[in-house]
């Protein structure tokens, strides 16, 4: 008797704690729009780079990621939580690489072609 009750608290503690942690880890569909928006960011910065070359001193990069987080109001630790998470499970990873891939290569096509889709 006394097994099956520090079983079943146990089982209840390891289930508590997995669950706290994948309240944390941000949902695949969500992560996707963050790093899309935060390649984005880089890529503004670039561009940014080739006129102002104090952009990296004034850590406008930075301040970019942030508009991200604002955006999705989420936290630098929060992301880099997740976004580690994400890279100890390649699958996943795979699956929102993959994902932001075809969206890149979806608005290349209507960028070249003249048509814009409606979001």
């Amino acid at each position: 008797m006394m097994k099956n009750l520090l079983l079943c608290c146990f089982v209840g503690i390891i289930t508590a704690c997995s669950n706290d942690k994948d309240n944390r880890i941000i949902p695949m569909d969500s992560m996707q729009v963050i790093m899309w928006d935060m390649m984005k960011a880089d890529e503004v910065f670039i561009r940014k780079l080739v006129t102002d070359t104090n952009a990296v001193s004034n850590k406008e990069d930075v301040k970019l990621y942030e508009t991200v987080f604002r955006i999705h109001q989420i936290n630098k630790d929060r992301f880099f939580e997740s976004y580690r998470y994400y890279e100890a499970h390649p699958l996943l990873m795979k699956e929102i690489i993959d994902s932001i891939d075809s969206k890149s290569n979806r608005e290349r096509i209507e960028r070249y072609s003249g048509k814009r889709s409606k979001p």
